[in-house]
């Protein structure tokens, strides 16, 4: 679960009226013709020292009926909400391929969310910029299964310059220089070359499956 510094630097956004920024939540939620679910979530607020602060977050959801199950082989063809069928290969990983049976639900959770905050990082967070620290478990034997894999990243990003004409920001971080057009330029009035910028970013990825009747 890697972040490249183009997508930290996009995260990099922030909405404003004309003399504060904003300070509120944004959610929008759609639906794909391939039955996906989409919720995301854009937030913003100023810290006490005065520093810009954000969060943007999206959660994808897919649910799905296994319609045949293959156990030599280990395939499992699944029927979408939206009736396509997908075909799909699981495998050894997994234990407990057995539990699961035709009729049975999936539901697939992919959630990414990144934070920003316009400060100096703390001596902590120098320490572990650029690593990432993943985790991840499963159902034991014996249960349906189930997974969750889990990732988080800290970085620690620049404003090098300042195109307030063509509305562009250049970062500068661990992977080198990027060059962005804020989601809202109009805010660019609240930042400056010289400014740190703190980026957290986190993914979750959950899937499960539950039994119908």
């Amino acid at each position: 679960m890697k972040k490249n510094l183009t997508i930290l630097a996009l995260c990099f956004v922030c909405s404003a009226c004309s003399t504060t920024p904003y300070t509120g939540d944004l959610i929008t939620e759609s639906r794909t013709p391939a039955g996906l679910n989409v919720i995301q979530t854009s937030s913003r607020s100023v810290l006490p020292s005065g520093g810009l602060a954000g969060q943007e977050s999206e959660l994808t959801q897919m649910t799905a009926l296994v319609e045949a199950i293959d156990y030599r082989t280990r395939m499992v063809t699944l029927r979408t909400e939206s009736a396509r069928l997908v075909s799909l290969k699981v495998g050894p990983e997994v234990q407990n391929l057995r539990q699961v049976k035709k009729g049975d639900k999936l539901t697939l959770d992919y959630f990414e969310s990144v934070e920003f905050e316009v400060r100096q990082p703390t001596a902590e967070e120098r320490k572990l910029a650029g690593i990432e620290v993943d985790t991840g478990a499963s159902a034991v034997r014996g249960e349906k299964p189930a997974a969750v894999v889990a990732g988080e990243r800290i970085d620690i990003l620049s404003v090098e310059s300042i195109d307030r004409k063509k509305s562009l920001i250049t970062l500068k971080g661990e992977g080198g220089y990027v060059t962005v057009k804020p989601k809202y330029p109009q805010n660019m009035k609240f930042v400056k070359v010289g400014d740190t910028v703190v980026v957290k970013s986190s993914e979750l990825f959950a899937a499960r499956i539950k039994s119908i009747g």
